[in-house]
């Protein structure tokens, strides 16, 4: 008689202090044990401290299929946020657009500042380019000065045609951006009721 007081104790005390499973065996006994069953049991449940189912088959998922999950809800959660943030910034789809508009105008104005910075330094460059071509003409001894001249002249041109190329790259993000959020903000503005 004393046994069958044993094992609800015995229960109450590992559902307190951790994670009790809950399965039926191969000889259909229904076993409890702090670590699930190694094979794979589709009887398989993650009791509460209350020994109330809290996961059903999902608590045999491997680790990875866990941290799949994980990711797919916090996707889920960060999309929930990015519909909520759309609505509350445009009413209407055309406010995208003047938006997109306006950031794109803010980087043409740096890439039509890199394009005239590129002018200035290119004519530099000529000069420099001139200079050697004089002096190697007439077979005269060319400067080191010179030579680091003409090379930090053609990494700054370097340096400028990769800003170019990244402000190319922004407009195009822009764009891409915008038509999304367009996109979204029909759904939403359409699902949602007025």
């Amino acid at each position: 008689m004393r046994f069958v007081w044993v094992l609800p104790l015995l229960l109450f005390h590992q559902l307190c202090y951790a994670t009790v499973y809950r399965w039926v065996d191969e000889t259909g006994k229904v076993q409890y044990s702090d670590k699930p069953p190694v094979g794979q049991s589709k009887s398989l449940m993650e009791l509460d401290k209350s020994a109330r189912i809290r996961k059903g088959n999902e608590a045999i998922l491997t680790t990875e299929e866990k941290q799949a999950l994980e990711e797919k809800k916090r996707a889920e959660q960060e999309q929930r946020r990015a519909d909520k943030a759309l609505l509350q910034s445009f009413s209407k789809p055309e406010e995208v657009d003047l938006l997109r508009d306006r950031q794109i105008e803010a980087v043409d104005a740096g890439m039509q500042t890199n394009v005239l910075r590129r002018t200035t330094v290119q004519k530099r460059l000529d000069a420099q380019q001139s200079k050697l071509n004089k002096l190697s003409n007439n077979q005269r001894a060319v400067s080191a000065e010179l030579l680091a001249d003409i090379a930090v002249t053609k990494k700054e041109l370097a340096d400028i045609d990769s800003a170019i190329a990244t402000q190319q790259r922004a407009v195009i993000a822009i764009k891409e951006k915008a038509e999304l959020q367009k996109k979204r903000l029909i759904e939403l503005r359409n699902v949602q009721p007025r």
